[in-house]
């Protein structure tokens, strides 16, 4: 017995929110029939993500098209298929009912929701198309929808009146149903045939009276966030019962008449901070149904409660509701504008919807795919593995978050999935960013600075750079260094009277950042008019970090409590990187349904050989297992920072237990005689940009394996954010690696806190081991590696990893890429590149928990300035300053590089950084 069928005997269905052909053809939808499961909703945004990102309707859409369809034409044919099938699985359950349940529900065009006679017309021939009892057509709840919900049900055609957020709004669908029955009962019609239910709308509402909260400010209005929803609901079922309890109700029910149940929708939790199954937990009791998405479903049937809940705490509820209008806000006002948000939000997926089709059919009709693997000889391994995979439910039990996909311990496992669902829930918090956006564009902010390290910063660099800046937003940059110099050239380069500052650190305890953080809180104070320092100031972080409470303390604008079941590399679509986003204009909507579009072609009930994550994963581990464990990237220049992002997924997720895969970023692509068989390439190619096609042709007729994944425009980064997430994921599990954790990134925190400690008790850090600053130091160290062309003494080839402790800048940039472009073809070995101490918190993992096989060379600097650390915000003492920090960062990097085993050698720059790696240059290739 599943908890879904203890909530049937407590009176409570559970619809389900998602319908697409393969979760019908897979066999999905049957199993969670037979677990409990007794209806579901079609959704217009499911379709089209199902259409834009998966193989589901390819052939359909060819035939339909060949016969000269439009897409609207094409739509309604694939949905009433796909109706029809669903209602098929579901009809046991409505015989079983007795025509209670197993329902599936299908919606008039958004575009007729103030359309009476329209709406009636289209909602007769869709009922008539299904020619299924089962099936049940969504009206939305509009002045206009009401007398259309009356004139359907009095005809005797199922109907589920949607959108609906106030007790007015149910109180008139409850009545147009009545009425409608009393029309079919006077017009000798069987009133026991027809069934209804009344969608009431709840999490949407938390979301609007959550953010009118944060604007009002008053005491208990904190208290009230997360409650009003499920107060407004649990007043609704107080408006059910009395409704259904009258004598003319009475009349019909003796005639067989089924209640309008009240439909709980909106219920998976909107605000990352509230518990994903909040709403299913309170709002369960007699005649209720619940539709839920796939994840609050998934959920729910791990860790929700079942319990009579629906009539608890009534008191309570409706002096929250009093306390509400107490403080201004009109909660009738609230859902008057929901509705009107409603149906637009209706209205655009079904826009969007139109256009996928049109897209689909073109690319389809060329070929275009966004996954092309070419493997060469690896193709048989991989398409086994492949095999293996669909044999033993992977992506399945990745969905359900399964834990035993990785590792018997849940630890950092079944808290850590949350990025499966993160964008869909990211999309209800759109507006709250962009209210963020225009505020402080209207308070004069014209730049803003992001303090953060890794994860933290990584996905707002690649937004930054891809995007730009829109006019009139705020031109973002990133401080995710403890250089000194870089720290003073963000200080120069902004005005902090104009500027916002991100404070962001998942764990609120990340030492850099709380260190930049003190040092432009200062600088602020310096400034700012009394009173207003904390406005300057914005955290992303987990709930109940230390952040959190500083940002109280300080009175920041604003604190984003991001899912805390996420990890810091895998939270580009949280708060961490929407954010920053949304502060330089980028369309956080567009960028998201690329995201949900992607996450489509991966669920579960796409076939895994046709899933992209699967098959990229797979690829990734069974090419790394044959020796091809160094991933290589060819991205469009306009994209390329994104490589920056994925290289830390990979490292940190994969380079541990003894093995790993590299990524290779930045490197420039050379000719195949410089490459051993080490490699793979992947082509992140933009549509139209031909820069690394020629060579990549080259090297893939030379035998290398090329992966190309070929991206429409830059909104499609959104879209390889979740694949390589997914991918990482699945080659975890083939490699039988914890994809989550970081069990060696401490090592350097342990041993650079160590030198800290020796810097305040003895006023002077070690000098540490250094080497001469000369080409024959450099090439006498890399001489541990073989040859090029001549086998590695293990089954992983080394590579060298360029770790420069120093300012980053342009000239420093260009300098290393010669360097590593020098070695690679020298040696024929793969090489990196990371600025200290950003890359401890990315790549850093992978070098101290893979096979050992890294040759490590370290410069450190001496910088021309130094800069103090308060040691608390708004004070003036400094027991330390970023020069220190960044000197015992490298100092104790490198003995927990040694510590592992790893070969390391230093070069100190002094402060000529260009100079000196020019001189390690000069050995020539």
């Amino acid at each position: 017995m599943t908890k879904l069928h203890e909530l049937a005997d407590l009176g409570q269905a559970i619809w389900l929110d998602y319908v697409r052909r393969s979760f019908i053809q897979s066999g999905d939808l049957k199993q969670l029939v037979h677990d409990g499961l007794q209806g579901v909703t079609s959704n217009p945004s499911i379709f089209e993500k199902a259409i834009a990102g998966s193989n589901d309707y390819d052939e359909a859409l060819l035939r339909l098209s060949g016969e000269g369809k439009s897409s609207e034409e094409i739509y309604e044919a694939l949905a009433v298929e796909d109706v029809q099938a669903a209602a098929d699985v579901l009809h046991p359950v409505y015989e079983e009912t007795g025509g209670d349940d197993g329902y599936v529900s299908l919606e008039v065009s958004p575009e007729l929701a103030h359309d009476t006679e329209g709406t009636i017309e289209e909602a007769r021939r869709l009922f008539d198309a299904v020619a299924r009892p089962n099936v049940m057509i969504k009206v939305p709840a509009t002045e206009e929808g009401y007398p259309a919900i009356e004139t359907l049900i009095g005809e005797g055609i199922n109907v589920n009146a949607t959108l609906m957020f106030s007790l007015d709004q149910y109180d008139r669908v409850a009545d147009a149903y009545i009425s409608g029955l009393e029309t079919l009962d006077a017009d000798g019609g069987d009133v026991s045939t027809v069934a209804s239910v009344a969608s009431f709308f709840v999490s949407r509402v938390d979301v609007k009276v959550d953010a009118m909260l944060d604007e009002v400010k008053a005491p208990g209005g904190e208290e009230l966030k997360g409650t009003i929803g499920i107060a407004n609901a649990k007043m609704a079922y107080q408006r059910f019962k009395a409704t259904f309890g009258t004598e003319r109700w009475g009349r019909l029910k003796d005639k067989g008449a089924r209640v309008q149940r009240v439909l709980w929708a909106s219920t998976s939790t909107k605000d990352p901070a509230y518990s994903d199954t909040m709403y299913p937990d309170n709002l369960i009791g007699p005649h209720t149904v619940n539709t839920l998405p796939p994840s609050t479903l998934t959920a729910f049937r791990d860790h929700g409660t079942v319990a009579f809940t629906v009539e608890t705490q009534l008191v309570t509820e409706r002096a929250r509701l009093e306390r509400l209008a107490n403080l201004g806000i009109d909660l009738d006002q609230v859902t008057d504008e929901l509705l009107d948000e409603g149906v637009e939000k209706f209205a655009k997926p079904f826009a969007d919807l139109m256009d996928s089709i049109g897209e689909k059919v073109e690319r389809v009709s060329s070929g275009w795919r966004r996954l092309e693997m070419r493997l060469g000889d690896h193709e048989e391994p991989v398409s086994g593995a492949l095999a293996e995979m669909a044999q033993d439910d992977v992506t399945d039990r990745i969905w359900d978050h399964d834990h035993t996909v990785w590792s018997t311990d849940p630890a950092e496992i079944t808290n850590r999935l949350g990025w499966l669902h993160i964008a869909r829930t990211m999309k209800e918090n759109v507006p709250q960013l962009e209210g963020l956006a225009e505020a402080v564009q209207d308070d004069g902010y014209t730049d803003a600075l992001l303090l953060g390290m890794g994860g933290s910063s990584r996905g707002a660099e690649v937004f930054r750079r891809s995007f730009g800046v829109e006019p009139g937003y705020l031109d973002l940059q990133v401080l995710d260094s403890t250089d000194p110099g870089a720290v003073l050239a963000h200080l120069q380069r902004v005005d902090p009277r104009k500027t916002l500052f991100i404070v962001a650190s998942k764990s609120g305890t990340t030492t850099e950042t709380l260190s930049f953080f003190r040092f432009f809180y200062n600088r602020v104070i310096a400034v700012a008019d009394e009173g207003t320092v904390g406005e300057h100031f914005v955290a992303v972080t987990d709930p109940g970090s230390r952040l959190e409470q500083m940002a109280r303390r300080f009175n920041f604008r604003d604190a984003f409590l991001n899912d805390p079941n996420i990890g810091g590399r895998y939270s580009a679509l949280s708060y961490f990187g929407l954010v920053p986003a949304a502060l330089i204009g980028v369309d956080l909507e567009r960028l998201l349904d690329s995201a949900l579009t992607m996450a489509s072609g991966c669920e579960s009930c796409v076939i895994t050989g046709e899933n992209p994550g699967a098959r990229l994963g797979t690829a990734l581990a069974e090419l790394a297992k044959n020796g091809r464990d160094k991933a290589t990237f060819a991205i469009s220049p306009e994209i390329v920072s994104f490589g920056d992002w994925v290289e830390q997924l990979i490292a940190e997720s994969l380079g541990k237990s003894g093995t790993g895969i590299l990524p290779v970023v930045g490197e420039p692509l050379g000719s195949p005689e410089v490459y051993d068989d080490d490699r793979v390439f992947i082509h992140l190619r933009l549509e139209g940009d031909e820069s690394h096609d020629d060579k990549l042709s080259e090297l893939e007729e030379a035998g290398h394996p090329v992966i190309r994944l070929n991206l429409a425009d830059t909104y499609s980064l959104g879209e390889q954010m979740f694949l390589w997430e997914m991918a990482v994921a699945v080659a975890g599990y083939r490699l039988g690696i914890h994809p989550f954790n970081q069990p060696n990134v401490e090592a350097s925190k342990v041993q650079s806190r160590r030198m800290v400690e020796r810097y305040q008790e003895e006023g002077e850090l070690p000098e540490g081991e250094t080497s001469p600053l000369t080409p024959k130091a450099l090439h006498g160290f890399l001489a541990q590696a073989p040859a090029a062309g001549s086998p590695a003494p293990s089954s992983h080839q080394p590579y060298i990893a360029l770790q420069a402790y120093v300012q980053p800048t342009v000239r420093t940039d260009a300098a290393l890429l010669a360097l590593r472009t020098q070695l690679r073809d020298r040696y024929g070995l793969a090489t990196t590149v990371g600025y200290g101490p950003s890359f401890l918190h990315s790549i850093g993992q992978l070098y101290k928990g893979d096979a050992g096989e890294g040759l490590f060379v370290q410069f450190t600097a001496d910088a021309a300035q130094d800069a103090d650390i308060p040691d608390e915000a708004g004070g003036t003492e400094s027991g330390i300053s970023f020069g220190v920090l960044e000197s015992a960062q490298a100092l104790g990097d490198r003995q927990a590089m040694e510590d592992a085993g790893r070969r390391v050698i230093r070069f100190h720059l002094d402060e000529d950084v260009i100079g000196g790696l020019d001189r390690l240059a000069e050995g020539g290739a």
